[in-house]
């Protein structure tokens, strides 16, 4: 039995209702080597995307990682590709990602929005056990990093003052981070 079997299980209570995953090869026939799975959320408001498998490409990471992003349920689309780019940008770097590192793209990354990239960050919504998926005997076996959409003046904002002032910012302003449309808040 793997050590990662808990994980549908801890999904399911922690997120919802795993729904389906797309295939890992993609359309042109390349093995990304992860699925992206979709989960809705109980109340039926929220949709979460997760990677499952790239797990096995973070290297040098202190844990394993797999990486999520929850979004309003209309929002799905912007949830997978935002999951799918970064998934993407970790796997042809062979690299990882801590709390609080920013992931920015020079432009908008999700159109109609201000949107471009994602601050690595616990769930901003769910319990901190969330967070790290443990085995049968209690020892933490995988990371759950968070996607949190984030625009480009938030982006300087945690780089010159550090992710608090991002978050006290957003704390002040009652930000909504499962909406891709809200404005920014830096």
């Amino acid at each position: 039995m793997s050590r990662f079997s808990g994980l549908p299980a801890h999904i399911e209570k922690h997120v919802g209702r795993v729904r389906g995953a797309d295939s890992s090869v993609t359309s042109s026939g390349r093995d990304r080597g992860y699925h992206l799975v979709y989960c809705d959320h109980p109340d039926g408001a929220h949709v979460t995307v997760l990677t499952s498998g790239l797990r096995d490409r973070t290297a040098g990471a202190p844990l394993p990682q797999e990486l999520l992003c929850t979004l309003k349920a209309d929002q799905e689309l912007h949830a997978r590709h935002l999951t799918g780019v970064v998934a993407e940008l970790l796997t042809e770097s062979n690299s990882r990602v801590g709390y609080g590192a920013l992931i920015m793209n020079d432009r908008v990354l999700l159109p109609d929005t201000e949107i471009a990239g994602a601050l690595a960050a616990p769930h901003p919504y769910l319990d901190d056990e969330f967070d790290v998926l443990l085995d049968d005997t209690g020892e933490p076996v995988l990371q759950l990093i968070t996607l949190v959409p984030i625009t480009r003046n938030e982006a300087q904002l945690v780089a010159r003052y550090g992710r608090d002032a991002l978050y006290d910012r957003w704390e002040e302003k009652g930000t909504d981070l499962l909406d891709v449309h809200r404005p920014c808040s830096a």
